[in-house]
Parts: structure tokens; C-alpha cells; sequence
């Protein structure tokens, strides 16, 4: 490969794409490797800027962009990831399923220290749908050498640096507490914690309405699993309140609880038990006030069948402060998006 100026390219053959960017209409490539310039393209180039090019000249040594990418790609996917064909260097790693994405940040702060390795990804924990891009990997030079493409295949295949952990079809039954609510006195609300469960692909096996009584709240908990729920999610309670009983009336159910309350705002309130296996979301109320509060940040991790415990809760404080943004961005934020 050898470096010429644009005039004298004509009949050479191009080693690299070439992107032309023009603002605010388009970035693309306008020229790509392989192809033999012609005095025609020459005027073209100098308008995209280029003075000089770089062309085959005789047998190149090392790993060219395009190659190198699809083979560090290759080394770090996992399950439901495909990669796309090479763009510009750059190849786009996407989901195939509907899922939990996941990265071990310090598996890719290694890989991203190795010489001319480039690789970007969502942050962890990011809920994807099928299609979305998830990754990306690239060398920064035009070619690098064999040994460097060997060292990210060998170091990184099949370690799961990044994975998506696919949502689980469950049957989700809910108990919709509070006198108010039971009384008529104020209209059920759910609906909210039934969209978000069907985002998932979640059904809605059974719904309850009790007071706030400790045995009905148990008697619906364990009638909404008999019935063959998978989980069971509280809500319109758990709050300081003296008359608030619901976890009161989740722990009489036997379950145990795993936490209760988090560092995240909002939905401070919120509480994590298991009963044989399965498990019980008790919503704090701002689920149905605040558009995205701790139920948003658990609920996809349960779905994916994460395990949770109580130092995966103190955790979350970590990308746990939603900021109230004039217009909401969710899930393209950091909010929930932790360790």
C-alpha cells in the first residue's frame, strides 16, 4: 500500500473507504475499498477533501479494517447477537431477541487496552428489543497485525463479555391494595404496571383487589400462584404510612423477603421477596405517579431471570437518581443503568 496524490490515482486501486459527510443530509461512504479510480471520480474526490489516497501497490501485510472488525466481533458474541456487514471499518453488532443486555466492564476496559481494538457498547443492563445495535467493533488504523486479531480471539471467545439475558414469556398476577380502591372510593389504576408488563411480553394471568387487611393480602398472593402465576406484583401500597400492611401481608404468604426498600428515586419503597421460587413485587405508589421509578429497573431483571439479592439492591444506588428530564428519554439514560 502506498500513499499518492489524487491526480496520480487514476488506474490504482483504492485501499480504504472513503466517507463523505455532508452536514445535516448525510454520512456515507462515497468511495470504497477495492475500487479503481477513474478521472472522473478525481474532482469528486477533491471535493470530499482529499488531496491524497491511499492504493494497493503490492502485497499488503496484516489484517485489513474490514476483516479485523468482523473477527473481533466474531470473538466477543454471544447468543441472539448477529453482526452486520463491515461499514466503514465499523461492524454493527444487534440483538436477535428481545432481552436484558449485559456487559462485564472490565472485561471490555481490558479488551479496549489491547493495541488498535476499539469496542463500544450499550452500558449494562439495557433493555433491548430485536434489531436494536448493541455493539460495535473496529480497529483504529487501516491494518494491524495478525497477532493483535489473535490475542482478542483467544483472550475473549466465549467468555460472554456481552450477553442478552432474552425476557421470559410469564404469567404475571396482580393485587391491588388499599380500602380506597377496595371501597370504590378512587378508581383502580393498574393498568400502568399492566402496560409495562406486557412491553415485556408479560401476560396477565389474574388481577385482585383487596383492602388493607394482612390475611386478604395473603389469601390473593397465594391464590394468584395456586392459579399459576409466575410472579405476583403488589401495588398502590408499601409506603411509611401506619395502615400500610402489605408487606406484612406478602411475608404471612411464608415468603421471604429479600430487600426491602432501595437507594433509588423514585421508588424508594419498593420490596423483593421470593415464595418457593418465585417472585413477589411490592410497587411503592409513585409506580403510579412517576413514569419510570425502581419497578422499571427490577421488573426487566426479574423478566430475564436474574437472581436478586440484597447487595444487588444496594447496587442499584449506582445510575439510581432519575433526574425528571423535560422530555423523557427512557431507557436512553443512565437511569437504572448501574454496575
Amino acid at each position: 500500500m502506498k500513499k499518492v496524490k489524487v491526480e496520480n490515482a487514476v488506474g490504482l486501486v483504492l485501499a480504504h473507504d472513503i466517507t463523505e459527510v455532508i452536514p445535516g443530509k448525510k454520512k456515507d461512504v462515497a468511495f470504497k475499498k477495492g475500487t479503481v479510480i477513474r478521472e472522473s471520480d478525481i474532482e469528486r474526490l477533491r471535493d470530499i477533501g482529499k488531496r491524497y489516497l491511499y492504493v494497493f501497490d503490492e502485497a499488503v501485510e496484516g489484517v485489513h479494517e474490514d476483516d479485523a472488525g468482523t473477527r473481533i466481533a466474531e470473538a466477543i458474541m454471544d447468543r441472539h447477537m448477529e453482526a452486520m456487514p463491515p461499514r466503514e471499518g465499523k461492524i454493527s453488532i444487534k440483538s436477535t431477541a428481545n432481552g436484558l443486555f449485559k456487559v462485564d466492564t472490565e472485561m471490555l476496559y481490558k479488551l479496549n487496552r489491547i493495541k488498535d481494538v476499539a469496542v463500544g457498547t450499550l452500558p449494562n443492563r439495557y433493555p433491548v428489543k430485536a434489531g436494536d445495535l448493541i455493539a460495535s467493533a473496529r480497529i483504529i488504523p487501516l491494518y494491524t497485525d495478525e497477532k493483535t486479531v489473535l490475542k482478542v480471539e483467544k483472550g475473549w471467545k466465549r467468555r460472554k463479555m456481552i450477553s442478552i439475558l432474552p425476557f421470559k414469556p410469564m404469567l404475571s398476577g396482580l393485587v391491588i391494595t388499599g380500602s380506597e380502591v377496595y371501597e370504590g372510593r378512587v378508581p383502580d389504576s393498574s393498568h400502568i404496571v399492566e402496560a409495562k408488563l406486557k412491553e415485556y411480553g408479560s401476560g396477565i394471568m389474574g388481577k385482585v383487589v383487596v383492602t388493607d387487611d394482612i390475611p386478604m393480602i395473603r389469601d390473593a398472593v397465594r391464590d394468584l400462584f395456586n392459579r399459576g402465576a409466575d410472579i405476583v406484583i403488589t401495588t398502590a401500597g408499601l409506603s411509611v404510612d401506619p395502615d400500610d400492611v402489605t408487606r406484612e401481608g406478602i411475608e404471612a404468604t411464608g415468603a421471604k423477603t429479600i430487600f426491602y426498600g432501595t437507594p433509588v428515586a423514585p421508588g424508594a419503597m419498593f420490596l423483593l421477596a421470593r415464595l418457593d421460587g418465585k417472585y413477589i413485587l411490592g410497587a411503592p405508589a409513585c409506580v403510579y405517579f412517576n413514569r419510570y421509578t425502581a419497578l422499571d429497573i427490577i421488573l426487566p431483571r426479574v423478566l430475564a431471570g436474574e437472581r436478586m439479592s440484597k447487595k444487588d439492591a444496594a447496587m442499584l444506588g449506582y445510575g439510581g437518581l432519575c433526574t425528571y428530564c423535560e422530555v423523557c428519554q427512557y431507557p436512553a439514560c443512565h437511569f437504572g443503568k448501574g454496575l
